[in-house]
């Protein structure tokens, strides 16, 4: 799967106000289901305010050359558990994919979360499609790291709870 980068378009707002935001370009499909290659997206700065789950996360990580999108699940402070068929929960909510269907961990990315249960979160929980490059590969991405969000007011679909119903995958056009 192709990594989510950016290129920065330099579309800096005034330097007077404290919010700024910067329009960005997606480069790569990793995310496709709900940000797309060549989409434009504007990225608000660390000034803002903090990022709220959901939001989308442009953050850095020393694996990769490029900045990264992915989709804030966890804050500071949540709780993730490992189901035994490897599906992950955040506070007790079945995360999914940009394609709307649970989201296992195998292999690395599965023992990397098995690591964080049982603990308060210390940093941020991004997901993107299990394989890629979010924190079932970098582990929780730190305050730090964080390049800006992307405003989000729901999850792809809306979260399951532990109670888990069939999601309904709607037909890509």
């Amino acid at each position: 799967m192709a990594m989510m980068a950016v290129l920065f378009l330099l579309a800096l707002s005034d330097p007077v106000e404290s919010c700024k935001t910067i329009v960005t370009t997606i480069s790569g499909n990793s995310m496709q289901g709900i940000l797309w290659n060549k989409q434009k997206i504007t990225v608000y700065l660390p000034a803002c305010g903090e990022p709220q789950r959901y939001d989308h996360l442009l953050f850095t990580h020393s694996e990769t050359e490029n900045a990264v999108v992915k989709q804030l699940w966890g804050l500071p402070g949540d709780t993730v558990r490992v189901g035994e068929d490897g599906r992950l929960y955040v506070n007790d909510v079945g995360a999914i994919t940009p394609f709307k269907k649970p989201y296992k961990l195998l292999g690395f990315a599965r023992t990397q979360m098995k690591k964080l249960e049982g603990k308060p979160l210390d940093g941020y929980l991004v997901l993107g499609h299990p394989g890629s490059l979010d924190s079932g590969k970098f582990g929780l991405i730190g305050k730090d790291a964080i390049l800006g969000f992307v405003k989000r007011d729901e999850p792809y679909v809306e979260p399951q709870s532990q109670i888990e119903k069939q999601p309904q995958i709607e037909k890509q056009p």
